[in-house]
């Protein structure tokens, strides 16, 4: 008697779970190539700023980059086409499924241990959680999307929150993928860092913008660390972005701030953000020189004798004459080159404020 084959269980696709597989595996073959030409594009845009004439930077460096940058936004290209493709294969297999039955659990002693259950959504939920946000917004559940997508930031990797990110971008509801990437500035700095990166290289410009300026909500205590990843990244131009932004900031935020860098040893960071504040209105100068720990506004003093003009400097002399110490040090910055400064000593001469400095005073005990 012939034995009919035995059929193959309602829902399963053996053929198109492999193509998932498959799919899977050269997604994440492109992301780490997309990362190398990214890393390429950093290195010849660095080399190109540090060339000696950067008004004519080497011909084959340009030629380098332009075809690193291509192609980056091709790879960026292609993992989003891939990422499509991948949602509605596992679109359509989840639609072949059975409905699941819902099984008795093991007696406490028969259950293996095992971990707890992670909250981070695994790379084949991607496409779920971006039609799960897209029926809520239909739906009009939109506080439960909100929070869905903030959980998504801060749960997934950041190359699958990167891809949930262009799924979004281009069908899912508006402002769903800049709300992701907004929500992603409150990952730990080493994570939003990575994230940004990842934005750029699928070619998500306002997603990355997005974060980037929620970088700037930072509180003075959290830049310091943030300024270090993007520096680990490879990303020092957008810590120096920062600092200039932070340069205008108020002055117990910047003094806040400048403190912080000193403690973590940024001095780079520090002179580079007093130098920003340089720029500020003579009155709030003299407050910041005030509100400043003493080294600090030495060297916040040095950067402004380098940097201000002698009528701006005259009227900042003249808002510190009642400090003796800060007057003395402003003075001592002028003095260390004496002929640079010849024009500014002149002012101070004919505007009656003193070009030499205090003399010390003597002991009581001392000789009379």
């Amino acid at each position: 008697m012939r034995m009919r084959p035995t059929a193959q269980p309602a829902g399963q696709d053996p053929e198109g779970e492999q193509q998932a597989y498959e799919l899977r595996a050269e997604l994440d073959e492109l992301l780490r190539a997309s990362r190398y030409a990214s890393q390429r594009e950093r290195r010849l845009n660095e080399a190109i700023r540090a060339s000696p004439g950067r008004q004519r930077p080497d011909g084959d460096l340009l030629r380098q980059l332009a075809q690193a940058r291509t192609l980056r936004e091709g790879l960026g290209a292609r993992c989003l086409q891939l990422s499509d493709r991948l949602e509605a294969l596992e679109n359509r297999l989840r639609s072949r499924q059975p409905e699941p039955q819902p099984a008795q659990a093991p007696p406490p002693q028969d259950r293996p241990d095992r971990p707890e259950r992670s909250d981070r959504p695994a790379r084949p939920d991607i496409g779920a959680l971006a039609e799960r946000v897209a029926a809520l917004h239909r739906a009009g559940a939109f506080a439960e999307a909100t929070e869905l997508l903030s959980r998504a930031a801060t749960g997934l990797d950041p190359a699958d929150a990167a891809l949930l990110a262009g799924m979004l971008s281009r069908r899912g509801p508006t402002g769903a993928s800049l709300h992701l990437a907004r929500s992603a500035a409150q990952c730990a700095p080493e994570q939003a860092v990575t994230m940004l990166a990842e934005f750029r290289e699928l070619g998500l410009a306002e997603e990355a913008a997005e974060l980037f300026h929620a970088f700037w909500g930072y509180p003075a205590s959290a830049l310091p660390a943030l300024l270090a990843a993007l520096e680990r990244a490879g990303q020092g131009a957008d810590g120096a972005t920062l600092l200039w932004e932070w340069g205008s900031a108020p002055t117990p935020e910047l003094t806040a701030l400048a403190t912080g860098l000193r403690r973590t040893g940024r001095h780079a960071d520090v002179r580079t953000l007093l130098r920003q504040a340089a720029g500020r209105p003579t009155a709030e100068l003299a407050a910041l020189a005030t509100e400043l720990p003493a080294e600090l506004a030495t060297v916040l003093l040095h950067e402004l004798a380098a940097l201000r003009p002698p009528v701006e400097l005259v009227k900042l002399a003249a808002a510190l004459d009642t400090s003796p110490e800060l007057y003395g040090r402003l003075l001592a910055a002028l003095l260390a080159d004496g002929a640079r400064h010849r024009t500014t000593l002149a002012a101070l001469r004919g505007a009656g404020l003193p070009t030499e400095p205090a003399a010390a005073p003597r002991s009581r005990w001392g000789r009379r």
